[in-house]
């Protein structure tokens, strides 16, 4: 069925699932770890430390959406095109860049952990990179300008 979407359908169907699924951490968060009181200031077992980055990571995707729909109302025709191209690229390098960090604990007990930390820390200098578009200094050809 994919199949007849275009490249434009299928990469607006992909960011708009990402985007709600990054924006519920709650409906996650209740199913990933039911242990309501999980401390994650003092985890003691690996367990715990991976509920942990766990919920680190479901908190960085909400503020990665965020900011993937602050800059997202800012754009418009092309420009919301290539935005959503290259967020979907990022997604993909992002995942694949975790997958390979997470590599030398691969079958261990923590390898969920530094996929989990890699991954939070990986939204939360995305989030930092987008906050910085737009902010052009005068002269600044290159810089992305966003609508008014």
């Amino acid at each position: 069925m994919l199949h007849f979407l275009t490249k434009t359908a299928l990469a607006v169907a992909l960011t708009s699932l990402l985007t709600s699924f990054l924006a519920s951490p709650s409906a996650w968060a209740q199913t990933a770890s039911p242990n309501a009181a999980l401390d994650c200031k003092a985890p003691t077992t690996q367990k715990q430390m991976n509920d942990c980055a766990y919920e680190d990571f479901l908190a960085s995707g909400a503020g990665y959406a965020q900011s993937n729909k602050v800059v997202m109302d800012k754009l418009s025709g092309k420009q919301r095109d290539l935005f959503r191209r290259s967020q979907k690229a990022w997604i993909a390098y992002s995942t694949a860049a975790c997958d390979f960090e997470s590599s030398g604990v691969l079958g261990g007990s923590a390898h969920s952990m530094v996929k989990w930390q890699c991954a939070a820390r990986m939204n939360r200098e995305r989030v930092a990179e987008l906050a910085k578009l737009g902010d052009c200094r005068e002269g600044d050809v290159a810089c992305v300008r966003f609508k008014k």
